[in-house]
């Protein structure tokens, strides 16, 4: 192991047992670490806070009434926002803090329990220049855009709005569908626009799988070899029969808690440690089981084989945001520089549809060819193990390469695939029809949001 792996490992080790040292701040019994936990919820208040405010620019009234709502139960007091450092903190329990810090190349990043604001410098981050003035240009490429839905059409965006139809009590942050490579229909809640960005939450996978498409296509990662992941390349380590495509799966076999992760996403815990640190529970490829750690193990992959972290870091926007005009997402990391990629994504809408316009037009931009070839197939491809668990069941959502599949849904062309993540994120490719369908979403937690339906009615009206 190269000595800046072994380094690296050591960091994080020792970050995961400072963690375990706090175990009541950390998690409940099982693992489990809900919002209700103080220090979870300090975190997701500062995290949430610092994204919202710094990045798309909202007012903390707002983001308390929007974003905060879901941890007010342990009455904690407002964030503060220090507008001159560009952090975040909030006190919680006995005067603790946690702290979120913006950078404008890198977003947002909770520092760890561990921390202090004195070694906010010591963040591994890049520059990025500001997104580029595209008033002028139009839509996909650029910001100019002509929206003229119909009157059914129209109808259905007020439903969107109006949180009754599509769900009881959720919060529609934005719509934008495209047909044919020109916005039919745009709209936007209150505090929203085309550049207000929002997290992604479980659609970030769909864009991490992306990533790793295009370093398999560019040699930097082989998708049947066993994935370059040095934790587990030691002799003997059944880790290291899981390949990357086991892991695109959700197939990794490995043991996990499923779609928690609020250690890594809240609690400071580095993406490496989670992903990397638990065993082999069944044979690769012989379960479907969502778990985050998988799409984070595919990014620990792809820094290993790249093996230049400042490379890792514009990875993202060299081969494929900026590429697409998606000047307005980042994608966040841990402490140590990690992607947190199977979540913590901050995007817009418009962006959103960008990406899936690029799925729709099979992995090419503007005649250029980003994705590999036969890519967009292999995502929207029922992943082996779903078919030994019957996914096949009428009215079920499949599943591919991290990508949910809406292929044996009534009255939804059986092509369709979509992003999909926590409190409303989607970005739908309808390819039969030439559609790009984008709903995301601000809904309380517990509350979801009906996108079958609103699919649906939308195919109904064009």
């Amino acid at each position: 192991m190269k000595l800046k792996s072994i380094i690296l490992v050591l960091a994080s080790s020792c970050a995961l047992a400072h963690a375990h040292a706090h175990a009541n701040d950390y998690r409940q019994p099982g693992g489990i670490a809900p919002y209700a936990e103080p220090a979870i919820a300090a975190g997701f208040r500062t995290l949430f806070t610092c994204s919202a405010h710094f990045w798309a620019g909202r007012a903390l009234d707002d983001i308390i009434t929007v974003e905060l709502r879901d941890t007010d139960v342990l009455g904690m007091p407002p964030p503060f926002i220090d507008e001159r450092r560009a952090l975040v903190r909030q006190t919680y329990g006995d005067g603790r803090t946690r702290t979120a810090v913006f950078r404008p190349s890198m977003g947002c990043t909770i520092l760890p329990l561990h921390w202090s604001e004195a070694q906010i410098p010591d963040l591994p981050g890049i520059e990025l220049p500001p997104p580029p003035d595209l008033r002028e240009q139009p839509f996909p490429a650029g910001d100019l855009a002509h929206p003229r839905p119909g009157r059914k059409l129209r109808a259905v965006l007020n439903d969107a709005l109006d949180g009754r139809t599509y769900g009881e009590g959720t919060i529609t942050a934005g719509v934008v569908i495209v047909e044919d490579r020109h916005i039919v229909a745009e709209t936007y809640g209150d505090g929203f626009g085309i550049h207000t960005g929002y997290r992604t939450w479980s659609t970030a996978k769909s864009i991490s799988a992306t990533l790793i498409g295009i370093a398999a296509d560019g040699g930097v990662m082989d998708l049947d070899a066993p994935a370059p992941i040095p934790e587990w390349n030691w002799p003997g380590d059944a880790r290291h029969a899981i390949t990357p495509k086991h892991l695109l799966w959700m197939s990794s076999g490995l043991w996990s808690e499923g779609a928690n992760t609020n250690a890594v996403y809240f609690g400071g815990q580095d993406a490496i440690s989670s992903a990397t640190g638990t065993p082999l529970e069944v044979e690769p490829n012989t379960r479907w089981k969502y778990a985050n750690n998988d799409t984070l193990a595919l990014l620990r992959g792809l820094r290993a084989a790249l093996g230049d972290d400042h490379g890792y870091l514009r990875f993202p926007y060299d081969k494929l945001l900026h590429r697409i005009g998606m000047y307005h997402t980042r994608m966040e990391t841990d402490h140590l520089g990690n992607f947190i990629g199977s979540s913590q994504v901050y995007t817009t809408a418009r962006d959103l549809a960008r990406f899936g316009l690029l799925y729709l037009n099979d992995g090419r931009w503007e005649g250029d060819r980003i994705l590999p070839e036969g890519w967009t197939r292999f995502v929207s491809t029922p992943a082996p193990a779903t078919r030994i668990e019957g996914f096949a069941a009428t009215g079920q959502h499949g599943y591919g390469a991290q990508f949910w599949l809406f292929d044996n849904i009534d009255g939804i062309p059986p092509d369709t695939y979509t992003t999909a993540g926590n409190k409303g994120q989607y970005a739908t490719i309808v390819p039969a029809r030439n559609l790009v369908i984008v709903r995301t979403g601000v809904d309380p937690q517990g509350l979801r949001w009906n996108h079958v339906s609103f699919v649906k009615d939308v195919l109904a009206t064009l």
